[in-house]
């Protein structure tokens, strides 16, 4: 999704399939109208520099990572501007709950075969631009296996003998994975 024109205020979000879709007809003001604990929502607040990631204490893992995916790719799309923060249902940031006079919301319900785990209660826990990252490199480790090399290698010398194909997958594979090591020291830089 490229961001050309864009509100300072936008909430996508996701369906069954993780597909986003734009939340219309939706202020600051009525956004605790939409928030329930099967959702995740994604919430641009474009005057605070700041993407939510809205998580219901019952929403679907898979929505949960995409929604990561979609928050990057959302301040991508905004030249890296913006923060992203995660906020979980129960255990909302005061950011959060600030920039839309929001109370904190209790938790009703969790996934059945999972024991909700808040970010308070997680020991060690990554911050969110860490766990953003964190998908993002198993997306592509699922998104580019390794393919099988049809390489020779050569015993009089330490050359290895490889296809144009398998050298454009290898050299694809080892760029993604230098700039999300970029991206990583970049974070730890900050922190």
């Amino acid at each position: 999704m490229a961001v050309t024109e864009f509100d300072d205020f936008l909430v996508f979000e996701l369906d069954e399939s993780g597909e986003k879709k734009q939340v219309e007809d939706i202020t600051p003001q009525t956004l605790q109208s939409i928030l329930h604990s099967k959702q995740v929502l994604v919430i641009l607040r474009w005057d605070l520099r700041r993407i939510f990631i809205w998580k219901g204490s019952a929403s679907p893992v898979k929505k949960r990572f995409i929604s990561a995916r979609i928050a990057t790719e959302l301040r991508e799309d905004l030249k890296g501007s913006t923060k992203i923060v995660s906020v979980d249902q129960g255990d909302e940031v005061e950011e959060f709950l600030d920039a839309f006079k929001l109370e904190s919301m209790p938790v009703t319900d969790t996934l059945e075969d999972m024991r909700y785990i808040r970010n308070s209660e997680k020991m060690g826990s990554l911050s969110p631009e860490a766990m953003v990252l964190k998908s993002e490199i198993k997306e592509i480790q699922q998104r580019m296996p390794i393919p099988p090399l049809k390489a020779k290698i050569v015993k009089e010398s330490p050359k290895i003998d490889l296809s144009e194909d398998d050298k454009e997958s290898i050299i694809k594979i080892l760029k993604t994975i230098n700039q999300q090591i970029q991206r990583i020291i970049e974070i730890l830089k900050k922190s």
